[in-house]
């Protein structure tokens, strides 16, 4: 067991005189007053802007920490924005519409962020209902904003997949995959991301699980869905979902017989009928019509189709054009997909999400970037139909009994007791402890996700933490005051010692 002090990292290595720079001049743009812009202008601007609550143009600049503190104070810093990844403004962040009739509204994230500015759209901003994901179900859930942020200006990548999904965002950004919250340096070509585009009542595997697995109701279903108990029991009947000891499906008249033709009289009608034999021969193939393609491509591979390329199920498989042209049936351009992977492959804004295929990782540039803070329970947004994620260490992926941790626990020592304390001396027994606890559990076979469950709140933890400067200021404030809680007292005061050296003029009026 290891016990150990907090810290924090400056991650940036700015030019605090650039940053100044480009504050004051984004400051003259607004009063109109660039020709007053001077060599040593900035220090005095800034000062005066600030003074005035004139603090939107230090948003401009941001600045990114790495702090390592315990676990309770890294709740407290969520309930800032935590930044260390973003999206680009134009990227669609989709509403929750429950009613099946009704499409979402799909507002990009520069539009929701300048309504959080704009009193005008105040209650607007307060009423949207968008998209977060459920680990646990793995279904899209309604959630509510509770902030978005600007950035500033970084570097950008665009992440693609297969169904033609799209997203800009840093390369710290976190996507979910079965092996839990990867950021997009972490990810590579052919991995499988989680993206929005199921409905409810398509996803068997969610359906499976809450009626079987959860023995809800079928009336508890069709209020969470919104549907109809007769349209959701229609939704069994195509996936085969029945609770035990009435598991046999209804018998049809002729189930399990063969056609009125054999094996042989089917070849041979199917020879006698190829080519200029066929009366829908087309010699020009730019006459052929989309149901046209679409039958020629059940004739040309159907056979060949004996199982789902992403989900692996058998039965039920249908073609489905990569580039949704049906008449294009070159082998390149063909994917053998069961029907309920068919559906949402074409339904991007579909309640509900599936695994999608990265085709390609690019960068584009610098461009500006926005992010939100969701509420919790779920720390997760749907944007552009990819599900993405706050950027914190897990515990619930970090296994301290292997030789990446050394086999045992870190924990920070807290502020308020000293060693040899009696206080103290409890407080080590009960991290003793919970060290032999967790690593008993994980010989006995417990998941680190399980074996999570028994660990304090002083753990060490490490967090990646970007605000632009009027954020700072904001936090400061609050967490530096004698009031605060004295673990996140003590972790912000070395980050108001660090900035207020590097940007004294927007920092030093800030009494601790």
């Amino acid at each position: 067991m290891k016990i150990i002090e907090p810290s924090v990292e400056l991650v940036d290595d700015f030019d605090a005189a650039a940053i100044m720079k480009k504050i004051e001049r984004a400051g003259r743009v607004c009063y109109k007053s660039e020709g007053n812009i001077k060599d040593d202008s900035a220090e005095k601007f800034i000062r005066g802007i600030i003074k005035r609550g004139h603090e939107s143009v230090i948003e401009h600049a941001t600045i990114s920490f790495k702090i390592i503190c315990d676990r309770g104070v890294t709740h407290e810093l969520v309930r800032h924005r935590i930044a260390s990844y973003c999206i680009t403004g134009d990227t669609i962040i989709p509403s929750y519409i429950s009613k099946k009739r009704r499409s979402a509204k799909k507002r990009d994230i520069e539009t929701i962020y300048k309504w959080s500015l704009d009193s005008k759209y105040h209650a607007a901003f307060q009423q949207l209902i968008v998209r977060s994901f459920d680990e646990q179900t793995h279904s899209v859930v309604p959630n509510k904003i509770r902030n978005v942020f600007f950035n500033g200006i970084k570097d950008v990548f665009e992440i693609t997949t297969e169904s033609g999904r799209n997203l800009k965002c840093t390369d710290g950004h976190r996507f979910f995959t079965d092996e839990g919250w990867k950021t997009l340096s972490e990810l590579k070509l052919g991995d499988f991301i989680y993206v929005n585009g199921l409905s409810s009542l398509e996803n068997e595997e969610w359906l499976r699980h809450n009626y079987l697995t959860l023995n809800k109701t079928r009336k508890q279903l069709a209020e969470e869905i919104g549907c109809s108990e007769s349209r959701l029991y229609k939704a069994f009947k195509k996936f085969g979902i029945t609770k035990p000891l009435s598991d046999r499906p209804n018998r049809h008249p002729g189930h399990d017989l063969k056609g009125m033709f054999s094996d042989e009289q089917r070849a041979n009608i199917s020879k006698r009928m190829l080519g200029e034999n066929n009366h829908r021969y087309l010699k020009n193939r730019n006459d052929l019509s989309a149901s046209g393609g679409y039958r020629e491509s059940h004739m040309k591979f159907l056979a060949d189709a004996c199982k789902c390329e992403y989900c692996g199920a058998e039965g039920n498989i249908e073609i489905h054009h990569m580039d949704k042209n049906p008449i294009n049936n070159e082998e390149q351009n063909i994917k053998f997909l069961c029907s309920k992977c068919h559906h949402l492959w074409h339904r991007p804004y579909a309640v509900g999400a599936f695994k999608d295929k990265i085709r390609s990782i690019d960068y584009v540039g610098k461009e500006k970037v926005y992010d939100l803070e969701m509420t919790a329970p779920y720390q997760n947004y749907v944007a552009n139909g990819i599900i993405v994620h706050n950027s914190q260490e897990s515990t619930r992926y970090c296994d301290y009994s292997t030789g990446k941790f050394s086999g045992e626990l870190t924990f920070i020592k807290p502020c308020f007791w000293q060693e040899g304390d009696a206080n103290f001396k409890i407080w080590l027994e009960a991290m003793e402890l919970a060290e032999r606890n967790y690593l008993a559990l994980r010989a006995g076979g417990a998941r680190p996700e399980e074996a999570r469950s028994i660990l304090p709140n002083s753990l060490k933890t490490e967090i990646f933490v970007t605000m632009n400067l009027r954020e700072w200021r904001h936090f400061l404030k609050l967490r530096t005051a004698k009031a605060a809680h004295p673990q996140m007292r003590e972790v912000t005061l070395k980050i108001y010692k660090i900035l207020v050296e590097k940007l004294p003029a927007i920092f030093d009026d800030i009494q601790p």
